[in-house]
């Protein structure tokens, strides 16, 4: 079943800042509960300059790793993003996906998910979670066809 984007991070404002990181393939159950309890545990602790983040963060269709933060109240540093990346890399190592390449993107087309190249998404005008937003209510704003 898809999400419904409008709803994502009830408890943060629109313009919390987003990351998004598009696993090459679909986690199982039991690693989508795996990569669900370490960004739990990784987001109770996640701070910037010894002050803790508004944040929140989901899985999306089992691939898409979402992390937000509301910067209003305080804003992810340089050292805080970096440890949200190294986050994300060891969750790959370790499951083996790889969250970082940015030529993929997840089309919704038949209300299934498929992950295709950027380039061929952007010819064929499909409509496509843009990997490179950076504000909530972009991500909000997502509707599928």
């Amino acid at each position: 079943m898809l999400p419904n984007f409008s709803q994502l991070f009830p408890n943060l404002p629109a313009h919390s800042r987003v990351w998004l990181y598009l696993g090459n393939r679909k986690l199982d159950a039991t690693e989508a509960h795996y990569v669900t309890e370490q960004m739990q545990h990784f987001l109770s602790n996640w701070s910037a300059h010894n002050n803790k983040l508004t944040c929140d963060g989901s899985l999306l269709l089992n691939q898409y790793l979402i992390l937000a933060v509301n910067e209003e109240i305080e804003s992810a540093s340089g050292c805080s993003i970096d440890s949200s990346v190294r986050f994300v890399k060891n969750l790959g190592a370790e499951l083996a996906v790889d969250f970082f390449n940015r030529t993929k993107v997840m089309v919704i087309e038949n209300n299934q998910p498929i992950i295709c190249n950027y380039f061929e998404a952007v010819e064929k005008k499909q409509n496509f979670i843009n990997p490179m937003i950076t504000k909530l209510e972009e991500l909000r704003e997502f509707i599928y066809n």
